[in-house]
């Protein structure tokens, strides 16, 4: 009779045993999986508006920006001030000449 008892008693708290493991068992993964879902629908969100700001570029509108940022509106006139500021190497050479002492100057 005591052995039934204790027998039944013991499966008792097996059973209860079990029933906590598997309700904390399954709290802890649907807590794992609503965060889970929580992060991929923001970072759904972010790809979906990274996704629509690159559909967005206008390709003609980016390479003129571009090329201009190459060839600023002022080229030119830089370009002049360049030229009339620096010496071609022939002149170079002859004013290197004129330093040495031939003294002749075009």
């Amino acid at each position: 009779m005591d052995a039934t008892r204790t027998t039944r008693h013991l499966e008792e708290t097996i059973d209860n045993f079990e029933k906590q493991k598997i309700k904390d068992i399954k709290n802890i993964f649907s807590e794992f999986i609503t965060i889970e879902m929580l992060f991929h629908g923001k970072a759904l969100e972010v790809y979906t508006a990274a996704y629509q700001n690159i559909q967005k570029i206008d390709e003609d509108e980016d390479l003129e920006v571009f090329r201009n940022s190459l060839y600023p509106q002022d080229y030119s006139s830089r370009l002049d001030i360049v030229r009339a500021n620096s010496k071609s190497p022939l002149q170079r050479s002859l004013s290197t000449k004129c330093v040495s002492g031939t003294g002749q100057v075009s």
